[in-house]
């Protein structure tokens, strides 16, 4: 009637095939492991630490778990098990530790520093195997639960006891849930079934193996049994002993122990208990890296997006300054219209005595054909100038809304504390590059910004065309060089009439006059435009630049990160496929 007999006298063995499974499992759960430092500081580390106790009790004994609340019978059905009063009862939580049971030749009991008890037994089947008792899931004191919930993990079966006067609580399905999520044996053991007739009794059975079914999505195997007419049956001799053992229906309980779990099988779910384990973590951090690679894509998107927009902004500049000094041509064509008109009236016999008089001339050169260009063309420039200023405000702006818009959308799709410091990191790159980005908008005076773009403009033309630029404005550059280079053709070309008596020559003259001023409106015209176009382009990339500086601190965090994800992304679907794979063949 006692069970140290049995299979729990044969010595440990283990085949060389499952030697290499265990050594395979080995292999995939430091994998893990080595994954979760590459995670780094995003790593919860309660799970490192789960992933170092199960590497660390691969090697040890077959551990049984016994849990269930603090009144369904736990130490009991345990003093059943191992044939004698080894833990205390009560109807109050009596026990206040998780307790190790392990064999010992002596009784002893030690209370560690980490708040496990070690209890030493000499009985036959802790030779075999482990057993840790737990404090209850509904304990007054609630870091009992959390005891529990952290031990769970390490178990290679879990013994769950219920009551029979108080089956199958809520409490109960929310700690089987949990235990569902480590994927971890579970058996049931439905305790004090002596308080029920056998009616009552099946109707127990069927509201646990149904609720047990939607929980779990199996039937898991349950065990009714009477822990104390076990236990008084062992100190009781003759038929009064046997009845109570029979009532117990404790027997069925040793077969599992001893038929059930028997070595081939201990051995299978001391791989299946860690390996359900390795693949939850593996599965919650691959899950929550395809998140983070989600918000990265997303980030990306917005980078690009603010990269597209720099696009547009230097192709409108470039269409818009073309526009503007497709203008200025247009002044500079009337210009030449007005020369040619100005020269075929001046440039002839009745207008000798004009001719002869080169500071007439010239007042009227500039009164007739230069006219106002000066002005036109200034207002042109500044024109653009504040265009181009304003383009430029605008650029910063929509990056300043774009990246505040995007720091307030949170990582809420990563899975608990995982990627913590992930999103922390990101959300202060955000805000820096919001921050700086809101500084150079409240920063930015428009007129002082067209002013200096002016003063720059103005000094390329001015060196293109080696004049002094002084305090004049554009237009007044292109008329002083006008003056020089244009007004001196018609002197030359009056002194030249004068000493030659040559009026004769006075149609070839005007075509010379024509083409010199042509000749020179188009030197200035190309020099105005590269002179313009080049300082514009360098406007364009230090705005562009601007931006570019800002973003690179969140920019180069992004593509970083992706680099590194993108990493952790394969080697943990490669162990979680790894995981599937050794677990079909454990069988």
């Amino acid at each position: 009637m006692m069970f140290t007999s049995g299979l729990f006298q044969r010595k440990r063995l283990i085949t060389e095939q499952q030697e290499e499974l265990l050594n395979e499992l080995r292999g995939l759960i430091m994998r893990l492991r080595a994954a979760f430092e590459r995670f780094g500081a995003d790593t919860d580390p309660s799970d490192v630490r789960t992933l170092n106790d199960i590497l660390e009790h691969l090697d040890e004994l077959f551990l049984i778990v016994v849990a269930g609340e603090f009144n369904a019978g736990k130490s009991s059905f345990l003093n059943a098990l191992l044939g004698t009063q080894v833990l205390p009862e009560g109807v109050t939580p009596t026990t206040d530790t998780i307790t190790l049971l392990q064999y010992g030749e002596e009784v002893a009991s030690e209370l560690r520093t980490n708040g496990l008890r070690v209890h030493t037994y000499p009985a036959e089947v802790l030779r075999q195997l482990n057993i840790v008792d737990t404090p209850g899931t509904n304990a007054v004191i609630r870091q009992h639960e959390q005891l529990t919930r952290e031990f769970i993990p390490r178990a290679d079966i879990v013994l769950f006891a219920t009551s029979a006067d108080r089956p199958f609580t809520e409490s109960e399905r929310n700690f089987l849930a949990i235990i569902k999520e480590w994927g971890k044996k579970i058996v049931i053991i439905l305790n004090k079934i002596d308080i029920l007739s056998p009616p009552e009794l099946e109707q127990v059975l069927s509201f646990i193996r149904e609720n047990a079914r939607d929980l779990l999505g199996i039937t898991p195997d349950i065990f009714p049994v009477s822990a104390r007419e076990a236990l008084r049956s062992r100190s009781t001799g003759g038929e009064e002993g046997e009845e109570l053992w029979a009532n117990s229906r404790f027997s069925a309980v040793e077969e599992y122990v001893v038929d059930h779990l028997d070595e081939e099988m201990r051995v299978r779910l001391k791989l299946l208990s860690p390996l359900g384990v390795a693949q939850r973590l593996s599965s919650k951090y691959l899950q929550a890296t395809e998140g983070l690679l989600e918000t990265l894509r997303e980030d990306l998107v917005t980078i690009e997006n603010i990269e597209q927009q720099m696009t547009l902004y230097r192709e409108d500049l470039k269409n818009d300054v073309q526009y503007y000094l497709n203008e200025i041509d247009v002044i500079m064509r009337d210009l030449v219209d007005r020369g040619d008109y100005f020269f075929e009236e001046h440039i002839r016999i009745s207008r000798l005595r004009d001719l002869m008089r080169g500071d007439l001339l010239r007042s009227a050169f500039e009164r007739e054909v230069v006219g106002n260009v000066s002005e036109q063309i200034d207002q042109k420039m500044h024109t653009l100038i504040d265009w181009m200023v304003e383009k430029n405000l605008r650029l910063q702006q929509s990056n300043d809304e774009y990246i505040k818009r995007r720091a307030s959308q949170h990582s809420n799709k990563i899975i608990g504390s995982v990627g913590g410091n992930f999103d922390y990191n990101r959300r202060t790159m955000l805000e820096t590059v919001g921050r700086a980005a809101s500084e150079v908008v409240a920063s930015y005076d428009k007129e002082i910004e067209s002013q200096l773009l002016a003063d720059d403009v103005r000094a390329s033309v001015a060196a293109t065309a080696l004049a002094e630029v002084g305090a004049v404005g554009l237009g007044t550059l292109l008329v002083a060089l006008f003056h020089t280079a244009l007004l001196d053709v018609t002197g030359i070309m009056a002194a030249t009439l004068v000493a030659a008596g040559g009026f004769a020559l006075l149609p070839a003259k005007r075509r010379q006059a024509k083409k010199a001023l042509r000749e020179r409106v188009g030197v200035l015209r190309e020099q105005l435009r590269n002179s313009v176009m080049t300082q514009f382009e360098r406007e364009v990339e230090r705005s562009v630049n601007q931006v570019h500086e800002r973003n690179a601190p969140f920019t180069r965090f992004v593509r970083s990160q992706r680099g590194q994800l993108s990493d952790l992304q394969q080697g943990f679907a490669d162990i979680d496929a790894g995981l599937e794979r050794l677990r079909k063949e454990i069988g």
